[in-house]
């Protein structure tokens, strides 16, 4: 989930995702929808050649519809069609009932006021989420009242353009092909960070390295925001800082070796680390740390378990879940007891099933944050996750680990999730384990999880201390907190940095 670098959250703005589908979400009550007619014009100078893809109309009665076009929480109306081969200079009109996708499902109810609409034209395949690739193309924002019988003209004439990486005398950019993933796709697949010079640099020095894994929607952008952030007396000043960015198509790799995205774990580690580390003056594996918050914190915990040498700690914050019987609040792996599948809309009782909360008032329900995902396009953290721990289907696309429709659990594929159980990983190989993981290990949790992450960490703590494990990891549930980063073990954890590297330096 989302979390930015050594930071609490205070409010929450995150990104959606799913992959291309035919599916068609079909509601069991029918709806009055407004016929609204669309007409976009592809400019002849924006679009190269025939486009087919997706292009969303996004509506916003605040700013440009396409800023907020991925946000979770307040998410303004959002509409997705599909069109073929358009040519550049071409025109195609739509109507908002044939849309593939839209959320909300009941558009009655966005009739009659007055709204700001955009266009957006899916150009780039790679990115996480439309409106932001380069290459991408958009509308001019039209203001105009919702109605029946309305119609609408854009201009699709606007393109993305790729943002500068900033550089300076302490920020680097350091980009690469992966070979890992090279392999893996076929095609050349570059992989970057943002990396944090110590202050004082000095290139022939060595120094602690400390790898922060962004959370959902993070990037390797996020090094500046850090720089600006860090205190003057934080031991982060005497250390090489990187941000990869871990995100893809299908939002955040987690960098997990994956089945359907590919061997992100090695990218990082066995690709990536040997080659920054070297340009910067890494003081190697005994002096190199990972953390992270939320997806970052499972993916800071994943890396440490599955490269227990190449890491001398990791501080893991909120992660996304570690253990799969308590996912989100759902026992992915168990049917309900009357043997039926378990419903990742509705609880036992069939109630909506919350996904967000703030303190105990719940701020969105899985099926409705799911439909606002399947518009969207691909690129979305539901879907992140089936992405990075399922087996591809037939066609190449991460195997569903539920009915995007009905909700319905997929037991049988959720069995094939356990290679990135965590707590399953560690329970099951402690003896193996043991003697490199002792003492690296910090898990943090909030009581009061914003997504309900608390539970997974909660199980493992409970199975842990059964099996006499909990001497040699740290895992703290600390009351009253949510989804944030948990500041004393950060203390704790630049302590324990400063104290080693400071033992062996002259």
């Amino acid at each position: 989930m989302f979390q930015a670098p050594f930071r609490t959250i205070r409010h929450i703005a995150a990104i959606g995702f799913f992959s291309v589908s035919t599916i068609s979400l079909v509601a069991t009550q029918a709806y009055a929808q407004p016929s609204v007619s669309l007409t976009l014009q592809f400019g002849a100078e924006a679009f190269a050649e025939p486009f087919s893809g997706d292009v969303f109309v996004a509506l916003s009665q605040r700013g440009e519809p396409r800023k907020s076009m991925h946000q979770w929480f307040g998410a303004p109306p959002l509409a997705r069609f599909r069109v073929e081969k358009v040519a550049p200079g071409g025109t195609v009109t739509l109507d908002l009932n044939a849309a593939e996708a839209r959320h909300p499902l009941d558009w009655g109810k966005v009739a009659g006021e007055e709204w700001q609409l955009q266009a957006v034209a899916r150009v780039n395949s790679i990115t996480r989420q439309a409106g932001d690739g380069a290459g991408d193309v958009y509308s001019d924002v039209v203001s105009m009242q919702l109605s029946d019988g309305a119609s609408v003209n854009f201009n699709l004439d606007h393109v993305v353009t790729p943002e500068p990486f900033k550089e300076t005398d302490r920020i680097r950019l350091f980009a690469m092909e992966s070979p890992s993933l090279t392999k893996f796709f076929g095609t050349s697949y570059q992989i970057q960070a943002g990396v944090l010079l110590p202050r004082d640099y000095d290139p022939s020095e060595k120094y602690p390295v400390v790898y922060d894994i962004p959370g959902f929607g993070g990037t390797h952008r996020g090094i500046q925001r850090m720089l600006s952030r860090l205190s003057e007396d934080s031991y982060l000043q005497q250390c090489i800082v990187v941000i990869p960015d871990p995100s893809n198509r299908y939002g955040h790799s987690v960098f997990c070796n994956s089945r359907s995205i590919g061997p992100w774990g090695d990218a990082l580690v066995r690709d990536m680390i040997p080659k920054l580390e070297m340009e910067f003056g890494g003081a190697g594996a005994e002096h190199r740390y990972v953390t992270g918050v939320s997806s970052g914190g499972w993916s800071c915990l994943y890396l440490q378990v599955t490269y227990p040498a190449e890491f001398a700690g990791c501080w893991s914050h909120v992660p996304d879940p570690i253990d799969f019987h308590d996912f989100q609040q759902i026992n992915l792996y168990e049917p309900l007891p009357s043997g039926e599948a378990r419903n990742m809309y509705t609880d036992e009782n069939g109630s909506p099933r919350p996904l967000a909360r703030r303190g105990t008032v719940v701020m969105l329900t899985y099926e409705d944050f799911v439909r606002r995902e399947h518009v969207t396009n691909p690129g979305g953290q539901i879907r992140s996750f089936e992405a990075t721990f399922s087996k591809p289907d037939k066609a190449g696309e991460p195997q569903r680990v539920f009915d995007v429709e009905t909700g319905r659990v997929d037991h049988t594929v959720a069995q094939t999730w356990r290679p990135y159980d965590l707590s399953h990983q560690l329970l099951t190989n402690w003896d193996d384990l043991q003697p490199e993981l002792a003492g690296k290990i910090h898990i943090f949790a909030g009581e009061l999880d914003t997504f309900y992450l608390n539970g997974a960490v909660e199980r493992f703590e409970q199975l842990a201390g059964k099996a006499g494990m909990l001497q040699d990891i740290e895992v703290k549930v600390v009351p009253g907190m949510a989804h944030s980063l948990y500041r004393p073990g950060q203390k704790q954890m630049l302590e324990t940095i400063a104290n080693r590297f400071e033992a062996v330096t002259p």
